[in-house]
């Protein structure tokens, strides 16, 4: 079991509140979607980011270029793909 594996089987023992605080500390503390070229209004208005735990966004998204490897987060839990915001959480990536 890899570290992100580890840390989807504690996120998944936390109750929902407990899971959105350290969801919204997390997209302050590490996430640097918002600095991605990618990143657009959309995403902004709508407070999106995280993509490689919560999932592709809701916005229509034109690649412009990809940062998820240089995330802090993409290494630390042993991240495997990228394009999360067009493509996908890295989990559903994996289940692929």
């Amino acid at each position: 079991m890899d570290q992100f594996e580890i840390a989807l089987e504690k996120m998944s023992e936390m109750p929902e509140e407990q899971l959105n605080q350290l969801i919204n500390m997390e997209k302050k503390k590490i996430c640097i979607c918002r600095t991605c070229p990618t990143y657009n209004q959309c995403m902004t208005e709508n407070n999106e980011a995280l993509f490689c735990i919560l999932g592709k966004s809701n916005c229509e998204v034109d690649q412009v270029e990809c940062i998820c490897s240089q995330c802090p987060a993409h290494s630390n839990f042993e991240m495997k793909h990228e394009l999360y915001c067009i493509e996908g959480s890295e989990k559903e990536k994996r289940l692929k």
